[in-house]
This record gives C-alpha cells, sequence and structure tokens, in this order.
C-alpha cells in the first residue's frame, strides 16, 4: 500500500532546503553533515532521510528549485508584450532581485555543483543552457546586427550572467546600494553599452 504524504510534507520539505542552504553556506557542503542539518530543522536524521535520500540529493533540490524558479519568472518575463529593453531590465531586475533574496542557495550554485553526480549536473547544466538562451533572445532583439554570429550569442549572453553572479560573492543587499538600484545600474551599463557595440 501506497504511503500517503502528509499535508504540510511540502512546507516542511522547503523548510529543510532553506536551513541546508544557509549551513552550506556558512560552515561549506563538506564540512555541514545531515546529522547537523537534521538538529537545524530541529528533526531525526531519520526525519530527513524521509524528504532526502542522501545529501547530495539535499543540495540537488536546493540548487535545481533555485533554478526551475527564477526559470518559471524569467520564462514569463520574456514573453510579456513589451518593448524588447523594457523585457530585459525587468529580466535583470527579476534575476538580481532572487540572488539578492536567496543568496545560500545563489552560493550552492556558484561552489557545489562538483559535488553532484554527474547525472544531476547534467540537468543543472541544461537548465542553465534555457536561461542562457532567454538571454539570448533579447539580446537579438536589442541589436540584431551584433548577435547575427552564433558564435557571439551565448558569449554576450554568459558575459551578463557572469557580471550578476559574480556579484552576489560580495553583494549585500543590506548595503548602500539597494537590489533595485543595482539591478537598474546593471541594466543600463550593459545596454547602453551594447546598443553602441560594433
Amino acid at each position: 500500500m501506497t504511503r500517503m504524504r502528509a499535508e504540510d510534507y511540502e512546507s516542511k520539505r522547503r523548510a529543510i532546503l532553506d536551513r541546508a542552504a544557509a549551513l552550506f553556506a556558512t560552515h561549506g557542503y563538506d564540512k555541514t553533515t545531515m546529522n547537523s542539518v537534521a538538529a537545524d530543522c530541529g528533526a531525526s536524521k531519520s526525519h530527513l532521510y524521509h524528504y532526502f535520500a542522501s545529501k547530495e540529493d539535499l543540495l540537488f533540490g536546493i540548487v535545481r528549485e533555485h533554478i526551475q524558479e527564477q526559470s518559471a519568472e524569467l520564462s514569463t518575463i520574456v514573453a510579456e508584450p513589451r518593448p524588447a529593453e523594457e523585457r530585459f531590465t525587468r529580466f535583470v531586475a527579476s534575476f538580481v532581485h532572487r540572488a539578492a533574496h536567496s543568496r545560500n542557495e545563489h552560493l550552492a550554485l556558484m561552489h557545489d555543483l562538483k559535488h553532484l553526480s554527474d547525472a544531476q549536473r547534467k540537468e543543472v547544466h541544461d537548465m542553465m543552457v534555457a536561461l542562457t538562451r532567454l538571454m539570448v533572445r533579447l539580446l537579438k532583439e536589442i541589436n540584431p546586427k551584433l548577435m547575427a554570429p552564433a558564435k557571439v550569442q551565448a558569449p554576450y549572453a554568459l558575459l551578463l550572467f557572469g557580471m550578476i553572479i559574480w556579484t552576489f560573492s560580495w553583494y549585500e543587499k543590506e548595503g548602500k546600494i539597494a537590489p533595485a538600484e543595482l539591478a537598474a545600474r546593471i541594466s543600463d551599463l550593459f545596454v547602453n553599452g551594447f546598443r553602441g557595440a560594433q
């Protein structure tokens, strides 16, 4: 007989992911154990294994859900009936906002993918490729001539993502520049430089 999931299964699973992401960000993946995650969640290790079969699966859950949530939001923005530059600005604002408010998950994505299995890394890679294609689509609309050669399309998109991703290795949302202002500055810097590029 199949065991029924409790009504609060997903909320408890989400709480475990959040706590584990915080521990990985603070102490590192290697130094964080399933015991320490369970203790931080106020649960037993056997309870933790009810949701995740291993620490690797826990890390994969953190990274996959972080990218999936971001991808869903960005896909909606790209499809909106707005001018390309406005969608670009909204895209960057969304990416920056999520990175600022999910910094633990962002750091796991930056530093801990090497701990995943080959199949898990491939799935993450495929999701990141899909995100890159969304940005390429916008950049083609903004400057079709510059984006015409296939060899430059992914590099231009990845230059933008690289700027944002590495910014969040040092950026703190409580600092003097709020996430919304940071996003606006990134968009202005990239689009205005991009528009004039030959």
